[in-house]
């Protein structure tokens, strides 16, 4: 299984964007999980202690 890490460095390079999703939500895995980001094509909102990094694609 992949760490996050490695799954960052294996996709450093993708320049597509995404496609087929409305939003991503992030949450805990829990019985009852805790929401803690919301991203969607051009915005996030995430709890305190976290951050995301929008990576833009590149249009040709």
């Amino acid at each position: 299984m992949r760490t996050v890490k490695q799954f960052e460095k294996e996709t450093n390079n993708v320049k597509a964007p995404m496609s087929n999703w409305v939003r991503v939500t992030i949450e805990t895995d829990e019985k009852n999980p805790k929401f803690l980001a919301v991203i969607t094509n051009d915005d996030c909102e995430t709890t305190d202690g976290l951050r995301v990094r929008l990576k833009p694609s590149k249009e040709d």
